[in-house]
């Protein structure tokens, strides 16, 4: 009877230890500035594991809790899982299961963009492992603390191991290969403050190895350096540009570009328009001239004739009775008129070396004294039909006919004589420039149109101007 009741409580035993299932440990690995971005007030929880432990999920509170995706990274599964929030769902409970494994229940407390990371591990891990178990945990546990060179060791040490999985040991050696590589190659664009390569090396550690504090460190590091120095190289670069100094600020839009700056598209635009100059500049673009018109003697001209695209121009003349009536020091029976013409407009090449020109204009003018209804000068003072209102300036005939003179004790018959009237027209024009080398001719035909009917005399029906300048 004892035998048999000993015999009992050995086969119970012996159940209970066939039965005995691992524990998980789980440890929250969140870094502070986390951020799910979500249009939805959700929040994300990422679960990471050995890919040896394949894991499943259910909650308390959701339908389901699968996840809306899952990668490798490294030798670790990487799970996806997203969560509605509110304050329906607190006390929400997520239960994590894998076959051999006790599952583990976890107080999930979200809040809307939260992204919460979970490191889910087994601590028993390393024990009972056996020789290739052993030494491949130790060495992915190695990687875990970003020392690789210690964890290709224990990759090549369980070669040897007679239960090894020879086409898994080969892949973590790679994997170690890799990541020593990607440092290597990272601290050696460092040092060179190639920011750009560096931080693209150890962006690939990242990849395989989220845990290398170094290399994330490092990561942040030259995303700062590289925005620091991609500001210093536009603002030089702008400041070379206000101050015409094409040649060297060309040069550092260019490195800005070469490095994909933030600002490389503005950097682009203005290295468009630096070759644009120097392409005006060496086809000789812009024309600065002298232009003469009928009875305004003083005028220029300033456009641009591009090559291989429109241009503009303006143009304006005048003459030196306008300066007379700027102080006041026109009257009636002047016989030059204040006078100012202004156009601007397009221009486009023919054929080498001849561009036209043409736009639209205005012309202005100003004559003196009060006159009787519809009456305006035609060709200019003292003709017939030129007649004063001669009660409106306070005086009679006899003084009318004096030419100009006035009684200097009647102001307001004074203020007659001198009043200013305006004659204007729309004056489109219309020529032809030729230029060669750093010389230019140019002539322009003006037709008027008065805006004033009876003023149509007056003002004339057009003109023609000649200019010559240079081309730069």
């Amino acid at each position: 009877m004892m035998k048999k009741t000993i015999l009992s409580a050995c086969l119970f035993l012996i159940g209970s230890m066939a039965f005995a299932q691992n524990i998980f440990e789980v440890k929250d690995i969140s870094q502070p500035n986390d951020v799910y971005s979500s249009a939805d007030d959700e929040a994300a929880l990422v679960i990471r594991c050995h890919q040896t432990i394949p894991l499943s999920f259910s909650s308390s509170m959701d339908k389901s809790a699968e996840p809306f995706r899952s990668e490798l990274q490294g030798s670790d599964s990487v799970y996806y899982i997203a969560f509605p929030t509110g304050n329906r769902y607190r006390g929400r409970e997520l239960t994590i299961s894998s076959p051999g494994y006790s599952p583990i229940v976890i107080q999930l407390n979200l809040q809307p963009k939260q992204l919460l990371t979970l490191q889910v591990t087994d601590p028993n891990a390393m024990v009972d492992a056996g020789c290739y178990r052993g030494h491949r945990n130790k060495g992915v546990e190695e990687i875990k603390n970003s020392n690789y060179e210690e964890a290709r060791n224990q990759f090549i040490v369980a070669r040897e191991c007679t239960d090894c999985n020879k086409e898994e040991n080969e892949a973590n050696i790679a994997l170690a290969d890799s990541l020593i590589e990607y440092r290597q190659k990272g601290d050696a664009a460092f040092r060179l403050l190639d920011y750009v390569t560096a931080g693209n090396y150890y962006s690939k550690i990242l990849a395989l190895n989220a845990y290398d504090s170094y290399a994330s460190n490092r990561n942040t590091l030259c995303v700062q350096n590289f925005s620091e120095e991609c500001s210093t190289l536009f603002s030089k670069a702008e400041y070379y540009y206000t101050e015409k100094e094409y040649d060297k600020a060309k040069e550092l839009y260019e490195k800005v570009v070469e490095k994909e700056c933030r600002n490389m598209t503005l950097a682009v635009d203005r290295l468009n328009g630096i070759n644009s100059l120097a392409r005006a500049k060496r086809d000789h673009a812009r024309v600065f001239s002298y232009e003469y018109r009928k009875d305004v003697p003083i005028g220029f001209s300033y456009g641009k004739y591009n090559m291989h695209k429109a241009g503009g121009f303006f143009q304006m003349d005048l003459n030196n009775v306008v300066f007379d009536a700027a102080r006041s020091d026109c009257k009636y029976g002047d016989e030059k008129f204040p006078e100012l013409n202004m156009s601007f407009g397009w221009t486009v090449k023919i054929a080498n070396p001849v561009w036209i020109h043409f736009g639209p204009g205005f012309t202005g003018k100003m004559y003196y004294g009060t006159y009787k209804e519809k009456k305006y000068p035609k060709k200019g003072y003292g003709e017939s039909d030129q007649v004063l209102d001669v009660e409106k300036m306070g005086g009679d005939s006899e003084v009318a006919k004096a030419n100009g003179e006035y009684l200097p004790e009647n102001e307001d018959y004074k203020d007659a004589w001198t009043k200013a009237n305006f004659a204007f027209a729309v004056s489109p024009v219309i020529g032809l420039t030729v230029k060669y080398s750093y010389f230019a001719l140019r002539v322009t035909y003006q037709y008027r149109w008065s805006i004033q009917k009876d003023l149509k005399d007056f003002m004339g029906d057009s003109r023609v101007s000649v200019g010559a300048g240079i081309a730069f």
